[in-house]
């Protein structure tokens, strides 16, 4: 059951949407407003597995609302609704997950639900999955296919190592960010964290590995749910993350 917030300044469109997600599809709805600025005070407050966002709202648009959850570390996927397609890149930029022209249909349900899995690492049973080669020793490495995973940025590359290395481990976002961003200003690490975290959960898509990164408690835990398979050590004094040189990884065996 997916947890979701409607964010809608017209009521009839705001209920439509309700009604709609709650008939055809696995969507519990915890939060629904009209005013942006009511939504943006609970949002913090909630614990969300997406927000239904409209992008054409009075005194502050659904982007803007977007882009302040960025900038504060709100690491909540965000589906924008709009009846202009002139939107649509805007709207990513602001990292959104998906973009829906309203109103909303129940087909439409269906694939949101079918993305919201596929971002969360979630598949049918019945599904072919695909998976990660990974060297952690020496000149570490990432290949999916038998070629090597072209990383968004550097730092996304390192956050999946630190995960992998806590797999199944609850990493609290305060840690995270003492080893990963210790020079950088707590409210920028936070946004900067949640951007990592939901370019990491796009790259799982992409290549279709269904890698689990569960929001818990005020952290995180990555459930790669046997879909990694680890290289042997080319030499047997190899270290780890050798090649890398990331300063967390040398403390690790301490």
């Amino acid at each position: 059951m997916w947890k979701i917030m409607i964010v809608e300044d017209e009521r009839p469109i705001l209920d439509l949407h309700a009604r709609l997600l709650e008939s055809y599809g696995p969507f519990l709805i915890v939060g629904r407003f009209e005013s942006p600025f009511d939504a943006l005070q609970e949002i913090p407050k909630l614990d969300l597995d997406a927000i239904l966002l409209d992008v054409e709202m009075p005194r502050m648009t659904g982007l803007q609302l977007a882009q302040s959850l960025v900038e504060n570390g709100i690491d909540v996927p965000v589906i924008f609704t709009t009846a202009y397609q002139q939107y649509a890149v805007q709207a990513f930029r602001v990292q959104a997950l998906d973009y829906i022209l309203k109103p909303m249909t129940p087909n439409m349900v269906k694939q949101l639900d079918e993305r919201l899995q596929k971002y969360y690492g979630q598949r049918p049973k019945q599904v072919p999955k695909n998976r990660l080669n990974v060297q952690l020793y020496g000149d570490a490495f990432v290949k999916a296919g038998g070629q090597l995973v072209k990383w968004p940025t550097r730092i996304t590359e390192e956050l999946f190592y630190y995960f992998l290395l806590h797999e199944n481990k609850l990493c609290h976002k305060l840690r995270i960010i003492d080893d990963l961003w210790m020079n950088v200003e707590e409210k920028r690490a936070f946004s900067n964290l949640y951007n990592t975290i939901y370019r990491m959960r796009q790259l799982f898509m992409e290549l279709d590995v269904p890698i689990v990164i569960d929001r818990v408690n005020h952290g995180y835990i990555m459930h790669t749910n046997n879909n990694i398979t680890f290289e042997p050590k080319e030499k047997e004094d190899d270290l780890l993350l050798e090649s890398k040189g990331y300063l967390w990884a040398y403390r690790w065996g301490e």
